[in-house]
């Protein structure tokens, strides 16, 4: 494994453990190596953290093409695709990023490029269930919408005890979004102009 391979590795388990508090010299501790080696790869924490967003949503991206061609229902596919959360990455509480709007600003900002972008994917198989008939149809730019701002939230949110981890949340977020809270034997009359026969302007 090359050295910037090794970096990022050991800075997702410190990340998972330490949150945004862990320093460069544990860093290099848990490498072996001095911390001048890591500075000559990544010249300070903030290109370090900004690497590990775009190592992490290169390998959602990638989780997410696999979803796509997966078999099975699409709307499993669909929760699946949503909710991806590469195994490498399940350990670590997200929420932990509740401080970098303020430590480090630029970092935030290119977590959230990374959730309002590559929605292609999502996209796809939302129209591919609409035109089977297996989804209702929606207004793609408002659940798109909704599923961004739900995982901002959860960034946000400080560590609260009754609160599930990231995945579970996820999880939850997505099974809200698909199945409603409504019970299944109660039928409820659909609001005005947004039943099941409404027509939307898909994106």
């Amino acid at each position: 494994m090359e050295l910037r391979q090794r970096i990022i590795s050991a800075a997702n388990t410190l990340f998972g453990t330490e949150g945004l508090r862990f320093t460069m010299q544990q860093l290099a501790d848990a490498l072996h190596i001095s911390k001048k080696t890591i500075y000559a790869v990544y010249p300070s924490k903030e290109a370090l953290l900004l690497n590990m967003v775009d190592t992490l949503f290169s390998e959602i991206r990638r989780v997410k093409q696999e979803q796509m061609n997966a078999e099975g229902p699409i709307e499993q596919r669909i929760e699946a695709v949503v909710v991806v959360l590469p195994e490498q990455y399940r350990a670590i509480d997200f929420r932990m990023l509740n401080t970098l709007d303020e430590k480090y600003p630029a970092v935030s900002r290119r977590v959230r490029e990374h959730l309002e972008n590559n929605w292609e994917p999502t996209i796809a198989l939302l129209k591919q269930g609409m035109a089977e008939g297996r989804i209702r149809p929606v207004p793609i730019s408002v659940l798109r919408r909704m599923v961004a701002a739900s995982i901002e939230c959860f960034l946000a949110e400080k560590d609260e005890e009754d609160l599930p981890s990231y995945p579970d949340l996820l999880r939850a977020m997505i099974d809200i979004i698909m199945n409603g809270i409504r019970a299944r034997d109660c039928a409820l009359p659909p609001a005005a102009g947004i039943g099941e026969g409404a027509e939307w302007n898909l994106p």
